[in-house]
């Protein structure tokens, strides 16, 4: 309980801070509703699923803005959307990138419907290795922004629900031992 009021009153202050900042006079009121600051399951879930699915797309110079458009169409959490975006930064960027495309090329090297794609346009030369080699990047890409996705989700949510069981057995324990403490004293008084 004192991990959410602290983050309850830093999340008021950083949306005070945020309130004096030019994008309110753009996003308006919208930017800081409720439903995008709430952590509970469903937005924190949703929140590190969009901004894992966005991090590994190969859009590095607009992710934050995408996450920040899906997070409100989506009305997931922002906060944590925006952190996970990150996953893909300056530093991680060229091995993530490279093990995309080595993964869309090695599920799409024999993938004969895009060769004869460029055979039916006739599109030769460099022009169809540039297109080839993007294919292959995207298709890495899509394929590892679904798994991350999908498997933070779940994660997210087995993780919740394992933390939800654990502290509904602590308060059932508290109360049986309290129970036990007034059974004890009664019995103590009686005696």
């Amino acid at each position: 309980m004192r991990m959410f009021n602290m983050w309850h009153r830093r999340q008021r202050l950083i949306k005070r801070d945020l309130r004096n900042h030019r994008l309110f006079r753009i996003w308006g009121h919208r930017l800081f509703a409720n439903v995008l600051w709430k952590i509970d399951k469903k937005a924190v879930a949703g929140g590190l699923s969009l901004g894992l699915f966005v991090a590994f797309m190969p859009t590095i110079g607009i992710q934050m803005i995408m996450v920040t458009i899906g997070a409100l169409y989506f009305k997931v959490n922002l906060a944590i959307a925006l952190a996970a975006c990150w996953v893909t930064n300056p530093l991680t960027a060229f091995p993530i990138y490279t093990a995309a495309w080595r993964l869309g090329r090695y599920i799409l090297e024999d993938f004969t419907p895009i060769r004869e794609m460029f055979d039916l346009y006739n599109i030769e030369g460099r022009a169809v290795r540039i297109m080839v080699q993007a294919i292959y990047l995207w298709t890495g890409c899509l394929v590892f922004s679904l798994v991350s996705a999908i498997g933070a989700n779940i994660g997210v949510r087995a993780t919740w629900n394992i933390g939800a069981k654990v502290r509904r057995r602590a308060r059932l324990s508290a109360r049986a031992m309290k129970k036990q403490a007034r059974l004890k004293d009664r019995s103590s008084e009686v005696a």
